[in-house]
């Protein structure tokens, strides 16, 4: 079964107050790099949406282990961002759909969450507590659904309320993101 991951990098960053994408990050260019590094660092193919305008990223921060596409429609919202991923990745079976600005996220979880949609058809990372998290996996069951995403309606609304598609992660960081200079780390 080929896994990918759809990393969604298309935001503008409005609450950061500049393009936190190219925030600096500890041992990496960027915040956006340490993203990608960890989600190739998994073996998992791994696919980067952009949004217009993004030319100086593409060239600068995408290695040539992972590929981009700029969505056209990334202004309109997260769902528009998926959608496009996904379309532009149909040749895969299964998509994790994860966040540029969640650079925690290991490559350990990436490989469970593929291993798990060898099992049933999505999957969500759950800490000890049952909380869930991020990213999210989809088999090709649902590429239909993915692929109608729009606005800012995310591929939450597609998990089914099942115990089966929860994974347990040991990581509180699936619960972390950046939004702000003060959610950076201190060492930046």
């Amino acid at each position: 079964m080929r896994t990918g991951i759809i990393l969604l990098a298309a935001g503008r960053s409005e609450r950061f107050g500049s393009d936190k994408r190219c925030a600096p990050w500890p041992g990496h260019q960027c915040m956006l790099r340490a993203s990608i590094d960890n989600a190739v660092a998994s073996g998992l193919p791994c696919f980067v949406v952009l949004h217009p305008g993004d030319h100086d990223v593409l060239e600068s921060c995408i290695p040539e282990e992972a590929s981009a596409g700029i969505c056209p429609d990334a202004a309109h919202g997260i769902g528009h961002s998926i959608a496009f991923g996904v379309h532009s990745n149909q040749d895969w079976d299964g998509w994790i759909i994860a966040r540029a600005d969640m650079p925690w996220i290991t490559a350990e979880t990436y490989q469970l969450l593929a291993r798990h949609l060898e099992l049933t058809d999505c999957a969500r990372p759950v800490d000890r507590f049952g909380q869930p998290g991020f990213p999210t996996a989809f088999r090709r069951e649902h590429a239909f659904e993915l692929m109608s995403l729009s606005g800012h309606r995310t591929e939450v609304r597609i998990i089914p309320d099942r115990r089966n598609v929860n994974v347990i992660i040991d990581d509180q960081m699936i619960h972390n993101d950046v939004n702000t200079p003060s959610d950076m780390p201190c060492a930046v």
